[in-house]
């Protein structure tokens, strides 16, 4: 008799965090359950094909696990795999993390009863969901182990996360010559920007505060000199920029 299968779905970037949920429902039920994650080598062995391994874990598992962030909501595969599994009338269980709120996810999926990952009381209830796929009672859990784990994994992430806004936000001003420069030098080290226009850092800084009150980067503007001449006047300076490697490599991702 073939074990049921638990479709975990997620991001890549949070495969951390499906791990820690996958081993603790592996383990406190035995092996009794299998876990389908799209990340992890069991679940999709090496020389098979990705699509069709998620597609027959779409297709034959008994309920979904749904990893919720304010990055992964929006994000076509995890809506796509949702659909799935509501087009099946199968049990979806949005899980919150790293800021995202039952009360913040968007419809349809906020129909679904969510809960948050870091609350020790609403995490028992995803062993709670398993058990009744395996007709069973649900097993003695270490709840704050398990919430432990999810803030560890959180703390960075939602750091990670908040500099990506901002950094987005840079980019698509001033046609993104500040994280052109950035990604131009290493981390760590000062960049000197010469030739800044006012009238440019006015639109930077409301995002190079952010990222510097989450101590991303440090930066100083000073005027140099002020032109006369209608449009092409105004004043310009140098902007010093000292970028750290973890807002660096959220860049890179962006």
């Amino acid at each position: 008799m073939s074990k049921p299968t638990i479709f975990l779905s997620h991001i890549s970037e949070e495969k951390e965090l499906a791990a820690i949920f996958k081993d603790q429902i592996e383990d406190s039920f035995l092996g009794l359950v299998d876990i389908f994650v799209s990340s992890d080598v069991k679940s999709i062995p090496l020389g098979k094909n990705w699509l069709d391994q998620v597609s027959n874990g779409l297709r034959t598992c008994k309920a979904m696990l749904l990893l919720c962030s304010p990055s992964s909501i929006s994000r076509p595969w995890i809506n796509f795999e949702a659909g799935a599994a509501w087009a099946r009338e199968i049990e979806v269980a949005p899980i919150c993390h790293s800021g995202m709120r039952p009360v913040d996810l968007p419809l349809p999926i906020s129909l679904l009863q969510g809960l948050e990952a870091s609350d020790p009381q609403k995490v028992e209830q995803v062993f709670h969901l398993i058990a009744r796929q395996l007709g069973s009672s649900a097993p003695a859990i270490d709840v704050r182990s398990i919430v432990n784990k999810v803030k560890a994994f959180e703390a960075p992430y939602k750091l990670r996360l908040r500099y990506a806004s901002d950094a987005a936000a840079l980019k698509a001003v001033g046609k993104g010559i500040i994280i052109t420069n950035i990604l131009s030098h290493n981390p760590e080290t000062t960049i000197v920007m010469n030739n800044v226009w006012e009238r440019d850092f006015t639109m930077f800084r409301p995002y190079l505060d952010n990222l510097e009150a989450a101590g991303g980067l440090q930066y100083s503007f000073r005027v140099i000199e002020i032109t006369a001449g209608g449009e092409d006047g105004g004043a310009y300076g140098i902007l010093n920029l000292h970028v750290t490697k973890e807002l660096y490599d959220a860049i890179k991702q962006i």
